[in-house]
């Protein structure tokens, strides 16, 4: 028999409000092709959650599935609490990236019966088929489960080494077009999996251990091409952001993706990508095939901060030849910076304004999938991640990184860069990057990234999120201001009426 699956996700509180649950279409996909019938629920606004009662009710699931990353472990709780009064003996499992760097924080919800600790598809595959032929679910792989008021852990499958035997990701999982819209007219999208590097800020080496097998896998570009062409033909979008980790680690495939890519399609991209992945032809190459942006990682300014304390291995005279290919080629950079990193201090981060300057002394960036840069973080130490151990050890965590606000206020308290001079550094970054040759810029900078109208934009709702980052463009190009401006009041109104 089929088995019924309720697979609820969330971005109530990301720092990205306008996200696709990859993750659950991933797995949703794989589940329908085993025969199941799946349920997504996503709540992108809080009022999503009066939902989740009639679900449960309407739907009657054999299972129900939660996914969240950190911040948004929040939602695990409510929940699980919601179908546990439904239903007594309903098993609730949690997957995702919390579920595999810090698992002994979800068992804390007591109503949590497992949880995947990597890959879902074949563990959450195998789980259903022990259910429904009555087998002992509790030793399937790739789990935790609560045994006698323990956590076991049962052994790992290896990873999916070829994506390509995977179906398509299942977009209707959330409303894909709505969250086109509120990125500004931009799909984002990922056709890869894992990451080769180790950056210490970053848990991709703990989850790299978790399973045995190939971490870092692409999905062949004749596969891609055709989930491109099918992304084409059913939704509206006018630009496409490639959020793989790194999009040009494995050079033979990004080359044979953007040549690909340029006989097709016409849709300007950006991408991720880092400083010593990036010759002269992977940039050439890329820019011929419609890339507008390039989004990478400088992190700090500081050759001992970023290299000895985040592991990243790349040199400032690396970065400027990248970057000076690139802006011959019609390509922006788009810089990527943290503040209040592990050892860091005020002069050492003031090494990161002063080579943003320079990155920046010619002109404004603003990306239609991204909003302006440079962009700005506050360190966030992710569990999962070696500098989490290292802060937790040190004394420096002051609080779990669960809160909306992660990226925007440092949860750490440091001897050497207390938490007041963080946010003070955070908030005038982009003003003394700016100010020297762009004042009227800076100061608007200084404003966007005041207390008062970032609390603003914190209630947002999502649909507007896009026409906001309009507004912000229109504020340096005042030909489109009125324009805009009505589209904003448009989508506020019709959002307050649904």
């Amino acid at each position: 028999m089929n088995m019924k699956v309720l697979l609820v996700s969330s971005n109530l509180h990301s720092q990205f409000p306008a996200c696709f649950p990859n993750a659950v279409g991933a797995l949703s996909a794989y589940l329908v092709r085993e025969g199941h019938e799946i349920r997504p629920l996503h709540l992108a606004r809080k009022r999503d959650f009066r939902k989740v009662g009639p679900a449960l009710r309407e739907f009657r699931p054999d299972v129900v599935g939660i996914s969240a990353v950190t911040c948004e472990t929040p939602i695990i709780a409510p929940v699980a609490k919601e179908a546990r009064a439904w239903s007594a003996t309903v098993p609730i499992l949690v997957g995702g990236i919390h579920a595999i760097v810090a698992p002994e924080t979800v068992f804390e919800v007591p109503e949590v019966d497992g949880l995947c600790y990597g890959e879902g598809e074949v563990a959450f595959a195998e789980y259903l088929r022990r259910l429904e032929r009555n087998d002992d679910p509790l030793g399937c792989p790739n789990f935790y489960f609560r045994v006698a008021g323990e956590m076991r852990r049962n052994p790992p499958v290896p990873f999916i080494e070829d994506l390509d035997s995977l179906p398509m990701m299942d977009r209707s999982v959330a409303d894909l077009q709505e969250v086109i819209n509120a990125n500004n007219g931009t799909i984002n999208l990922i056709f890869s999996r894992g990451c080769p590097w180790t950056c210490q800020f970053c848990c991709n080496h703990h989850i790299k251990r978790m399973q045995p097998g190939t971490y870092a896998r692409v999905i062949s570009v004749p596969n891609v091409m055709a989930e491109l062409r099918k992304l084409a033909a059913n939704y509206r979008f006018r630009h496409v952001l490639f959020r793989d980790d790194t999009f040009t680690w494995n050079r033979e495939w990004a080359m044979e993706f953007v040549q690909a890519y340029k006989k097709e399609f016409s849709y300007p991209f950006d991408v991720f990508s880092r400083v010593d992945c990036l010759d002269d032809g992977m940039i050439d190459a890329l820019a011929e095939a419609g890339c507008r942006h390039i989004f990478l990682g400088l992190d700090s300014g500081n050759d001992y901060i970023r290299n000895k304390v985040l592991n990243k291995e790349q040199l400032n005279e690396d970065l400027f030849r990248v970057t000076d290919r690139m802006q011959e080629k019609g390509i922006i950079p788009m810089i990527s910076n943290i503040v209040g990193l592990p050892y860091e201090t005020p002069e050492m981060f003031n090494d990161t304004v002063e080579i943003n300057k320079r990155l920046h002394r010619n002109k404004v960036v603003f990306s239609p999938s991204c909003g302006a840069c440079p962009k700005i973080w506050v360190f966030t130490p992710w569990p999962g991640s070696d500098l989490y151990k290292l802060c937790k050890k040190e004394g420096w965590l002051q609080e779990e990184p669960t809160s909306a606000k992660v990226y925007r206020e440092s949860v750490l308290e440091m001897p050497t860069f207390p938490r007041k001079e963080i946010d003070r550094q955070f908030r005038t970054f982009r003003y003394r990057v700016y100010k020297d040759k762009h004042p009227l810029h800076a100061l608007l900078f200084l404003m966007y990234d005041s207390r008062p109208v970032q609390a603003v934009f914190e209630r947002i709702p999502m649909g507007a999120m896009g026409t906001v980052r309009e507004t912000f463009l229109a504020a340096l190009n005042p030909v489109r201001r009125r324009e805009v401006l009505g589209r904003v009041l448009r989508l506020v109104k019709s959002d307050q009426r649904a």
